[in-house]
């Protein structure tokens, strides 16, 4: 009977739906990150801006391509606002473990003195790494919310290097 067949399903629904239930996670909000003091905020800044010897007009074309040499995806790009978002995410040999690691990362390109650009990026990184004992195997995961300053001092000295190369 077709009426009563549909209702051999309900036990597989019900036991669904409770055990859903039961796996749901804590009523969590995440609260706005505190703000960095006036100065956290300073050694930031210094470490997250560059002044480019070139025009804007030179360097956003350009800094597209130079970004993809340097192993980057393009999430996308704006250059009327100066706005490049970029992803990459590699493998490092160094450790045994396997880790795979990413960063992403905001890049505005704005207008400074005649002639020169102002690079200012902010990004975040992302690891994880598979971890495999006698019977169980998982995954461990860390995000870094902010990339340090010297890894934005690295990152802008090889992005100036590859726009503005020396003679």
């Amino acid at each position: 009977m077709p009426f009563l067949d549909s209702f051999r399903s309900v036990p597989v629904c019900l036991l669904a739906l409770l055990g859903g239930l039961a796996c749901q996670p804590p009523n969590l909000s995440v609260p706005l990150a505190p703000l960095p003091s006036p100065e956290q905020a300073r050694i930031q800044a210094e470490s997250q801006i560059r002044v480019l010897p070139l025009p804007k007009a030179q360097v956003f074309p350009k800094v597209l391509e130079v970004l993809m040499d340097m192993g980057f995806h393009i999430r996308c790009a704006d250059e009327a606002l100066g706005q490049v978002n970029i992803y990459q995410a590699w493998e490092d040999p160094r450790y045994s473990a396997d880790p795979h690691f990413s960063m992403e990362a905001t890049l505005l390109f704005l207008d400074a003195a005649p002639g020169t650009t102002r690079v200012r990026m902010a990004g975040t990184g992302h690891w994880n790494v598979w971890v495999s004992g006698k019977t169980l195997a998982t995954t461990a995961q860390g995000t870094m919310p902010a990339l340090s300053p010297e890894d934005c001092r690295e990152f802008l000295d090889r992005l100036q290097a590859r726009l503005c190369p020396r003679p």
